[in-house]
């Protein structure tokens, strides 16, 4: 018998009842104080600019109520869209590494498994362009618009370098920008910061070939981390990078943006 192509919305529609019938033990009450929490820990998770797991939104949230979990948190959710102009989204499972026969990492090779789950949440901001471009928060304050501003350039550069980059070439840029010496700017605690909150990911390939005396060390690689794909949108990047052009843009900025990225075979 061949199967239903419904088959997959059967399958989420009954895991969908089973969190109403979960949801339908908690009172009224109970469930407006779990969507605060829920919106409350959202917010916590997103000043420290740490992902907000679904363990801990069960461990302090749900306790014995975990089967309403799909219930409670769309509501939490839309809360959070309608107060906040902010979505509670799952982040990207991380990309594994890709090897080739070689050993050695592919060019902007990494698989991601399509049926893994994350089961991590980070907020991502939903409110229009034109309410972002209006002067709402003081992005100045703490240094936080330099410090943003410098994560944008890294993620650009990873982007037009095949999706990733290692560290000595991430430093050759900085030398390259006159940014090596800037007391604003320490790549060795600014990057650490930037793995941790999700930025960027961090993975170690064996050691670096060197013809050189000095010792062996570990080959790092940088790609774009979960929070940096739902916080910058492609069409965002490319318009940074175009707008350091100036009125110098070349006309098929794109098409090279798309051609270092590896998106396109260069046709």
């Amino acid at each position: 018998m061949v199967p239903s192509d419904d088959s997959s919305n059967e399958g989420s529609g009954q895991i969908l009842s089973q969190a109403e019938r979960a949801a339908q033990k908690l009172s009224s009450e109970e469930t407006e104080r779990k969507i605060k929490d829920i919106v409350r820990l959202a917010l916590a998770s997103e000043l420290r600019k740490v992902p907000l797991k679904r363990d801990e939104i069960t461990r302090k949230v749900l306790h014995e109520h975990s089967r309403a979990f799909t219930v409670v948190m769309n509501k939490a959710r839309e809360r959070l869209r309608d107060i906040f102009g902010m979505d509670l989204v799952e982040l990207p499972a991380k990309e594994k590494k890709a090897v080739t026969s070689s050993g050695t990492t592919r060019r902007g090779g990494a698989n991601k498994d399509k049926s893994s789950s994350s089961k991590s949440y980070a907020l991502q901001n939903i409110l229009p362009q034109k309410l972002r471009d209006t002067d709402l928060i003081q992005w100045d304050r703490n240094g936080e618009q330099e410090t943003m501003g410098l994560l944008t350039v890294i993620l650009s550069l990873i982007h037009v370098n095949g999706r990733v980059l290692s560290d000595d070439q991430l430093r050759h840029y900085f030398r390259t920008l006159y940014l090596e010496n800037n007391p604003k700017f320490e790549l060795d605690k600014l990057l650490p910061n930037f793995v941790k909150q999700g930025y960027l990911d961090k993975q170690k390939s064996g050691f670096a070939d060197s013809s050189s005396q000095a010792p062996e060390r570990e080959h790092v690689e940088y790609r774009w981390g979960p929070r940096a794909k739902i916080e910058m949108p492609e069409e965002n990047l490319c318009g940074f990078i175009k707008s350091v052009y100036g009125d110098d843009v070349p006309s098929d900025i794109i098409k090279q943006i798309e051609r270092a990225s590896g998106i396109s075979d260069g046709k």
